[in-house]
């Protein structure tokens, strides 16, 4: 199984947390600390000598953080098993995974940094506190260690939440616009004092990449709050009313409504029941983890008391669970003893291995068919022993008793002596109080109490228990016997129901990844038991449905080969006085790659309580081995009494019921059922398309550098590297079984907006979110309430807005500012269909002031400013000049054999604007030097052409007679072949001069400081870290040496057609003051070849 692994889960419905710490006299007693089995067991002593430093120092700073009212008991060190440790006394059964705090390897997304899992709302208990071994063995960069646990144990046990922002969180930002004074950025700290440090990405309006860095060296005077500078010694308190800065965009202050994080904690227990006191340093004890095993011994331990047999069909119910179970439910090999009792307790069987049918049968008949009339009276302490006693070790103990009155005066707990005992409640009366029994639950890791309400129905003939209870009895067995004795047992996969004097169910079993034995079984009342006929169908033949074994209230069909597809079942009865059920017991195979999924609630699955304005909450996670699941899609289907109640979505987004989005923990609010009582939830999840992907907390393989901080934990959304493996593919369900307890209104509150974004834009403030539910997290809202409160007098304006959308769906709309020239500052409210005046909470704030003077910025935000006439009128002129040079360019192309010398000239020099022939610019100015050569444009002595040389051969006007009558010969010799046009395609060109290859090496890229990982709180690595990705200088090594080209292999070219290499310019001395000099070689003849 998965789940012991890692950050999955303190409060699963079966694998509880630790005995929940309480507070004695000031000192928090009960605090358990494990190691996980896989860090290094030869540093043992030093994991034990760093966490006993590290709850000495916080200790103390909690106290006077408290108002000396609070500090750290007894704290219990549980080491893995096998490891030696010096101050190891004894063993513990609490497991690394059931510890409230919990150390392990460092995270692949928070690394370093401690954090704690926390689904639930403000003032909520978190699941589990983690610390990563490299910040108890190294230096910490993060802060004193003390200051870190308190910030860390705040939020696991008062529930209150981060006072910092998170670098590119959109709703918790780093660093924000405070419209103060001349509108200056500020860091989002809720500190009593400035928090010296510098910001980056912050240049524009768009904020979204800017964030702060604290400068602690620079920083003084500051003393709160822990839950915001806890990096920083000087920080010693919370922050109170008086120091709480109210409009910072943080975590707690959208949770918790603004107040305070003193404000949230002086409410809790913790503090309301104590007054302050001397402070004492805390305790430690150590302990060896001992193996979760529970020796797969069970012990029924069953009450027979008067009041079981009060009512028809109450005992008989209890009596057909338990023989069915270990006839047919019961796993293979399983060691079952049975104890009953009243006033006093007797062991009906020691235990019996059930590894024979004989064996079985036997167990079976020594369940009593009745209950006693005689006693009232019971002594639960004294079953507790006498199941203890028989069980000899090892094992559990399923308490099964009625509670119609409240019980007590025993101590439960003390008779149970850390032996497991599990109490079903049954019949339960609602409003009875099951304490003691609760205390019973808490004293054992993983147990529940377990109730089932005393449901009366009139059959006629009398009142009678309900056919449900009888369900409910076989499914809590089923349930205990996976959570504790086997891993992969039978449960019950669909259920269906029917009445009249003959009906008809079905059993759909729509996938097929379940092993091949199976049964169907059917209940019913004891009124039918002598009339009832029974007719099982598989959906296909070949597959064969054995002889049932029977009991007074229920049938159970054995069948092999389970099939997808609809079983039929046909009943035929005398009577039609409760309705009948039947059930599909199957068991799952081993879910593809490991992967499967765990749920759990804000209590547990057996206390899924309601009130007026709130459901309960219920968390899945999907696992695979030593890793946990994210991306993933996870849905639920919650049935009451065979029928489906709710459809729920889980989201893992930070919206809705989900706190933190990307964690892992996808989260809902149960929406649907009408009454309370026994329900069944299936959870199913899959690989949503390929997008999900795997977190695996890994070995430390080698330790960690100073710099590789990693992320703070936990923003609005975590953010999760691309680099991540992605998850196989995988679908699969689990099914559970919950008890809905407390008043279910008739309709919830909507839910809250907690991801509202804006920006400006010609038309006013464009607001984007997502959409909250018409109750809670479920349905349409009927409209949003826009609320615009001014900054400078509180006075607040409503828009009204109907683009309503589904819960989940992302809205947008655009609404104009009341007035421009003001603050305001934003949130928005769902409205509710029920009620006009049923709103939910306001969302996170934004705000926006509008300028009467500038137009505001376009959509979207970041885009340039709309383009003005002057602008436009450029653009078009400057396009129109384009379009009008690209025609030239064409023109000259198409015709450059068409085009005399004088008009290339006349554009050169700028004479085409001029016509008169007389110009004295066309008589070239007075040589400056002697020239024996010719150029391109100008040929005064020869037919030849030669380049440029001066200001002087540009201004000369060229004669174009030698080159007219050239280009005649040439079209005369053509032959209207192309000949002229081979000729010059077959020209053999000149090689030009390589290019030397540049010596300077490529720079590297530039990493800036301000792009390094930032740590849990905002805190930069320290200085001592390495430099990574700084560039080296930049440089380039040229050598000016004239000697370098070697110009013998182009001189010999020059040779070969024709020109002399000493005229040319270049020798290897250096350079000459004429390159283009050449002495021409005779031509050579061609023949033109005629076809």
């Amino acid at each position: 199984m998965w789940w012991p692994a890692i950050v999955v889960l303190a409060v699963l419905c079966r694998i509880a947390c630790a005995q929940d710490v309480a507070v004695e006299n000031n000192a928090y007693q009960g605090l358990v600390v494990a190691i996980k089995n896989d860090l290094i067991g030869q540093l043992c002593d030093e994991y034990v000598v760093s966490i006993k430093d590290l709850f000495t120092n916080g200790s103390a700073l909690l106290h006077s953080a408290t108002g000396n009212k609070l500090f750290f008991g007894e704290v219990t060190i549980v080491v893995p098993e096998g490891w030696t440790c010096q101050d190891a006394i004894g063993t513990s059964d609490i497991s690394w995974d059931q510890a409230h705090l919990r150390v392990g390897p460092s995270h692949p997304i928070f690394n370093r940094n401690p954090w704690t899992q926390q689904p639930r709302g403000c003032g909520e208990p978190g699941d589990f506190m983690y610390f990563p071994e490299t910040f108890l063995l190294e230096d910490s960069t993060i802060g004193p260690k003390g200051n870190v646990l308190v910030h860390e144990w705040a939020k696991y046990r008062w529930g209150v939440f981060e006072e910092y922002g998170h670098r590119a969180d959109v709703v918790y930002p780093s660093a924000f616009r405070s419209y103060e004074a001349n509108q200056t950025i500020r860091h989002n700290y809720c500190t009593d004092g400035d928090v010296a440090g510098d910001y980056y990405l912050c240049d524009g309006e768009n904020l979204d990449s800017c964030y702060f860095i604290p400068n602690v060296d620079q920083t003084t005077g500051v003393t709160s709050s822990l839950l915001a500078t806890p990096f920083l010694g000087s920080v010693v308190n919370f922050c109170t009313s008086e120091t709480h800065v109210t409009d910072a965009p943080t975590k707690h202050n959208l949770l918790c409504d603004k107040r305070s994080t003193w404000d949230v904690i002086r409410e809790h227990p913790d503090i309301t029941a104590t007054s302050p006191a001397s402070f004492v340093p805390p305790t430690f004890i150590v302990r060896s983890m001992k193996p979760l095993t529970t020796g797969n011994k069970l012990v029924f331990l069953l009450d027979i008391t008067k009041p079981m047999q009060e009512v028809l069909d109450t005992w008989e119910y209890l009596r057909d669970a338990v023989r069915q179970f270990i006839l047919v439910e019961a796993a293979e090999g399983l060691q079952v003893g049975l104890v009953t009792f009243t006033d006093v307790a007797t062991t009906a069987s020691s235990l019996t291995t059930l590894d024979s049918q004989s064996n079985r049968e036997t167990l079976a008949g020594k369940v009593p068919d009745a209950a006693t009339e005689e006693s009232p009276n019971k002594n639960v302490a004294g079953g507790i022993t006498k199941a203890k006693e028989v069980l000899g070790g090892e094992g559990i103990v399923i308490l099964v008793t009625e509670n119609t009155k409240e019980h007590t005066g025993e101590d439960l707990a003390a008779a149970a002596d850390g032996t497991p005992v599990w109490p079903i409640l049954y019949p339960h009366e609602l409003g009875v109080s099951y304490g003691i029994y609760q205390v019973l639950a808490d004293a054992n890791s993983g147990v529940s109490v377990i109730t089932i309400e005393n449901k009366i129905v009139n059959i006629g003939i009398g009142d009678s228990q309900s056919i449900n209870n009888r369900v409910a009895l076989t499914r809590h067995l089923l349930e205990i016997q996976d959570a504790t004795l086997e891993d992969n047992s039978l449960k019950q996969i669909v259920d269906d129901t029917c009445s009249g004097l003959s009906c008809q169910m079905t059993l759909e079993v729509s996938m097929n990844n379940y092993q091949q034995n199976f049964y169907i079984e059917i209940y019913f009342s004891d009124i039918d038991s002598t009339s009832i006929k029974i007719s099982v169908q598989a959906p296909s033949s070949g597959n064969p449905i054995n002889v049932p074994v029977s009991q007074q209230t229920s049938t159970a069909y054995a069948g092999t080969g389970l099939q997808a597809g609809t079983y039929i079942v046909d009943v035929t009865r005398r009577t039609n006085a409760q309705p009948v059920k039947a059930s599909l017991l199957a068991t799952e195979q081993t879910a593809s790659g490991g992967y499967s999924i765990k749920l759990w609630s804000s209590i547990d699955l057996q206390h899924l309580e309601y009130t007026s304005q709130s459901a309960p909450t219920l968390f899945a996670m999907v696992g695979n081995g030593e890793s946990y699941v994210v991306y993933a899609n996870v849905t639920a289907t919650v049935m009451y009494s065979g029928q489906v109640t709710a459809e729920l979505v889980f989201r893992d987004d930070g919206t809705g019921a989900d706190v933190t989005g990307n964690d892992g923990v996808y989260s809902a609010y149960l929406i649907g059922p009408s009454q309370t009582g026994a329900v069944s939830v299936q959870v199913a999840a899959n690989d949503n398309s390929g997008a999900a992907k795997l977190v695996t907390i890994t070995r430390r393989a080698a330790p960690v550098e100073v710099s590789d901080i990693g992320s703070s934990c936990c923003g609005s959304q975590i953010t999760i590297p691309n680099e991540l493996p992605a998850a196989d593919q995988f679908a699969l369900t689990q099914d559970e079984i919950g008890a809905l307890t407390g008043t279910i209104p008739a309709n919830f509150p909507p839910g809250r907006v907690t991801d509202l974004r804006s920006s400006l834009n010609s038309s006013g403030v464009t607001l984007t979110f997502t959409a909250p539910g018409d109750e809670l997290d479920q349905g349409t809202a009927a409209r949003y309430d826009v609320n615009f409160r001014r900054d400078d007098n509180n006075t607040i304006t409503t828009h009204q807005s109907n683009a309503t959308q589904w819960a989940g769906t992302l809205v947008s709309f655009t609404v104009p500012l009341p007035e421009c020239d003001v603050l305001y500052h934003i949130t928005v409210t769902a409205i509710g269909t029920q009620s006009q005046s049923q709103a939910g909470k306001a969302s996170n704030e934004v705000r926006e002031i509008q300028s009467c003077t500038e137009p505001p910025s376009t959509d979207p935000p970041g885009s340039p400013p709309p383009l003005g006439g002057g602008a436009i009128a450029g653009i078009v002129i400057g396009v129109i000049l384009f379009l009008i040079i690209v025609a030239i360019i064409i023109y000259l192309v198409m015709n450059r054999d068409n085009l005399d010398d004088v008009w290339l000239w006349q554009m050169l020099t700028c004479r085409c604007l001029r016509k008169r022939k007389n110009d004295d610019i066309y008589n070239p100015p007075a040589p400056r030097s002697k020239s024996s050569g010719n150029d391109v444009i100008r040929n005064n002595n020869t037919s030849s052409s030669g380049p440029v040389r001066s200001i002087d051969d540009l201004y000369s006007k060229p004669d174009l007679t030698a080159k007219k009558k050239k280009k005649m010969d040439e079209d005369d010799g053509d032959g209207g072949f192309g000949e002229r046009k081979r000729r010059v395609n077959n020209a053999v060109p000149m090689n030009n001069f390589a290019d030397s290859a540049s010596t300077a090496s490529t720079p590297q890229p530039y990493y800036s400081r301000p792009d390094a990982s930032i740590n849990q709180v905002g805190l930069p690595p320290f200085s001592g870290e390495p430099n990574y990705g700084q560039p080296q200088d930049y440089g380039v090594a040229y050598d000016n040496n004239p000697n370098q080209y070697d110009m013998t292999q182009y001189n010999q070219q020059y040779d070969q057609y024709g020109y002399s290499s000493q005229a040319d310019g270049y020798d290897n001395a250096g350079y000459s003051t004429d390159r283009y000099d050449r002495v021409p070689a005779p031509r050579k003849t061609k023949s033109n070849t005629q076809v």
